[in-house]
């Protein structure tokens, strides 16, 4: 078969631009990149550095579709956080099983706290019918934490995903060392976010509340005592350092694991988890003001209040998947600086090359069928 005759040359002709989605191509790991470390303390980033990571984060926020990766997070935490406060709720249901109005009361304060006068009586009845009775807290606690752990895991699996698409590279570990990591990471982050619940809503109402019943059969009274006048008071101040220890640990860990990529040490703290972090605390005091101020109000304003939180929440996943890019971009930035040419691919080890590998076989066994095509044009 005869090609197409060439156009002529005095035709000329608009260059029309085409951007390949995705991962890109399989690359190979600079020998020299082995063998320094681009986050090292003396590799400091030099102004031209800066310049650069400031233009890949705002040039590449259309190309990342950081609005639409936020919202996918949005749906998996949403999926996690209801069954979370269910599963909460059961806890307590279960510890006060002979003590059921100390359950309700403390329901009821914090409608109290956040409801208006007029709706508290039909707020509170909402809430105990789709939470149920302590009877059937058993099956309530089972069924929320079975559904919040999936969902949370489903979450953490996405989060490294888009991790990996901003480092611009496929997930290297195969699905077996894949759903471990990602199970991993679950359980820590539930602890933590356990702890940090825990750490806000410890106070001496509900010390009382839990071990009060039980400290006399079990002659726990001196470790009641304890607790009330001694750990209580003293952790009033100590609330807010680790909450907010938790939380740099929980972030580090996330940015850390979830990626396929090993930049270096372990860091508690980056230029990207920082700046997130420092954004998200901003978000809910900012929220906490909202409630304060302005809250539920009236039936509209309830439920405008659950937009709010859909929105906070979305905001702070793109705030964090935006810490992952501007990490990202940092190790190129420092990368570039000690010789290694990572102007267009970030050429930090992978935690595993078994990804890679695949997509290369996969893209041969895909060349030979073009390969067939263009065999019959000839």
């Amino acid at each position: 078969m005869s090609e197409p005759a060439p156009p002529p040359e005095s035709t000329s002709y608009r260059a029309e631009l085409i951007m390949p989605y995705g991962v890109g191509e399989v690359d190979l790991v600079p020998p020299d990149a082995k063998h320094v470390d681009p986050l090292a303390r003396s590799n400091r980033l030099t102004k031209p550095g800066w310049k650069l990571v400031f233009k890949r984060v705002i040039a590449d926020w259309g190309a990342d579709a950081m609005v639409d990766r936020g919202a996918t997070l949005t749906y998996y935490s949403v999926l996690s956080v209801a069954p979370m406060l269910l599963a909460a709720y059961s806890i307590a249901s279960l510890l006060l099983r002979r003590q059921e109005d100390v359950a309700n009361s403390l329901m009821a304060d914090v409608i109290h706290t956040y409801v208006p006068t007029e709706l508290q009586p039909q707020a509170f009845n909402l809430l105990s019918s789709i939470i149920g009775t302590a009877a059937q807290s058993t099956v309530a606690l089972t069924i929320s934490l079975i559904i919040s752990l999936l969902s949370a895991s489903a979450y953490v699996r996405s989060f490294s995903r888009n991790a990996n698409l901003i480092y611009g590279r496929t997930e290297g570990r195969n699905i077996f060392v894949t759903w471990i990591t990602m199970w991993i990471i679950t359980l820590v982050m539930v602890a933590g976010g356990v702890i940090i619940v825990l750490g806000a809503l410890l106070t001496d109402s509900i010390v009382q509340a839990v071990l009060g019943p039980i400290a006399k059969p079990l002659k726990l009274e001196g470790t009641l005592e304890y607790l009330t006048s001694i750990f209580l008071p003293v952790w009033s101040y100590l609330r807010g350092p680790v909450i907010l220890i938790t939380a740099i640990a929980l972030v580090s860990i996330l940015y850390y694991l979830a990626p396929n990529v090993k930049p270096g040490r372990f860091r508690l703290l980056t230029l990207g988890s920082t700046l997130a972090l420092t954004v998200v605390i901003l978000i809910w005091v900012a929220f906490t003001w909202y409630l304060s101020n302005i809250g539920i109000r009236t039936t509209y304003g309830a439920f405008g209040t659950v937009l709010v939180i859909l929105g906070l929440i979305w905001v702070m996943n793109i705030v964090l998947l935006e810490g992952v890019k501007i990490d990202a971009e940092v190790l190129r930035a420092k990368e570039i600086q000690v010789g290694i040419d990572s102007s267009r691919v970030i050429h930090a080890a992978p935690r595993s090359n078994a990804g890679a590998a695949w997509r290369l076989q996969l893209e041969r066994w895909i060349d030979k069928s073009v390969a067939e095509i263009e065999a019959q044009r000839e």
